[in-house]
């Protein structure tokens, strides 16, 4: 670097002490004079701290890096979580009760429970005086997910489980009478298979 005009800034910054706290000081002095185009002056070294004391800001330093680095990670993580939670897909065909009928269940893991999306495009609406229930159904027995009629322009409808869907080996779709309510036997419209759950006969 001999011969070029100095970088000021460069000259600065290696002007500062605590840049050389843990350097020889013959080291700093050969470079001050090759960054400055002067001659190596003797330099005397700022005062270090103790061998203890340097290694213990080190590891504060890295350990607030640390921190602040695990903090944005887990922020990440946590806006992945809140926007693609985790779900399935399950695919419903109709039965001889309601033959060449369709929809599509998506089941999410959502922090207030686990949410049932249906695309109901494929479903004609409830007749009057009935309307159509979504179950799980399982060999502990089935529990409702809510209850939908299928009129209007409504292609998508969310409902509510608080259970695990991994307990359960279908999803079915019934039609109900309004005058028995929930309670009635219905009759299943659509029926759709859980992932991992052995095939009905």
């Amino acid at each position: 670097m001999t011969g070029e005009a100095p970088d000021p800034a460069v000259a600065r910054l290696l002007e500062d002490p605590a840049v050389w706290a843990e350097v020889p000081p013959d080291l700093r002095a050969r470079t001050l004079a090759e960054a400055t185009g002067s001659p190596a002056i003797p330099v005397r070294p700022a005062s270090r701290p103790t061998r203890f004391g340097g290694h213990r800001r080190l590891l504060l330093v890295a350990a607030a890096a640390l921190v602040a680095l695990g903090v944005a990670g887990g922020l990440r993580l946590a806006l992945a979580g809140d926007s693609e939670p985790a779900g399935v897909e399950v695919a419903l065909a109709g039965t001889e009760n309601l033959p060449g009928a369709t929809a599509t269940v998506e089941l999410r893991d959502e922090p207030a429970g686990v949410s049932v999306t249906l695309d109901v495009a494929g479903i004609p609406p409830a007749p009057d005086g009935s309307f159509y229930e979504v179950w799980l159904v399982g060999d502990s027995g089935k529990v409702s997910a809510g209850t939908f009629h299928r009129r209007g322009d409504e292609d998508e409808i969310t409902l509510w489980l608080g259970v695990d869907p991994a307990d359960y080996d279908a999803i079915t779709v019934t039609r109900q009478p309004s005058a028995g309510g929930t309670t009635a036997e219905g009759v299943v419209v659509l029926r759709g298979e859980l992932p991992g759950a052995t095939p009905a006969p």
